[in-house]
């Protein structure tokens, strides 16, 4: 069975929008890894695919498109109901946003990583003891 690997917002938006990091978020698309995600990712990416239109000047049918094509790409979606608690706890003790501690939340209930692109994820997750559950897109993102 192919590992399982948390992908969050700023790794899902670069398989949709040219940027840095495109070509490595593609690699682990289409790697063996089987992608999951909190059903947060849903409103995040809206979130980013609306600031792209906005101040991008982005079709917005193309825009759209990214967001109704996640389930394309992510195998699994987690309820953030079941997560939302230990969210809460990692964001007040380690100053983790909410929603970055949903995916560090979802990696470490199922014993995985979360493959992010933001370094500063990666340097609270590590200072809060759980840098096993953590990948920067640029290390390969694999577990």
């Amino acid at each position: 069975m192919a590992a399982e690997v948390v992908l969050d917002a700023s790794v899902a938006a670069k398989l949709f929008f040219l940027e840095a990091g495109s070509e490595a978020a593609r690699v682990l698309a289409l790697s063996d890894a089987r992608l999951i995600a909190p059903d947060l990712l849903w409103i995040e990416m809206a979130s980013i695919a609306a600031r792209r239109v906005r101040t991008d000047g982005l079709d917005e049918a193309l825009a759209s498109r990214a967001v109704s094509a996640l389930d394309q790409i992510v195998a699994a979606f987690e309820p953030m109901s079941g997560l939302a608690e230990r969210a809460f706890t990692l964001s007040s003790r380690h100053g983790v946003t909410a929603y970055d501690a949903t995916y560090l939340a979802l990696a470490e209930q199922r014993g995985t990583v979360v493959v992010t692109a933001d370094a500063r994820l990666v340097a609270k997750a590590r200072t809060a003891g759980l840098g096993g559950h953590v990948r920067l897109l640029d290390d390969g993102g694999r577990p």
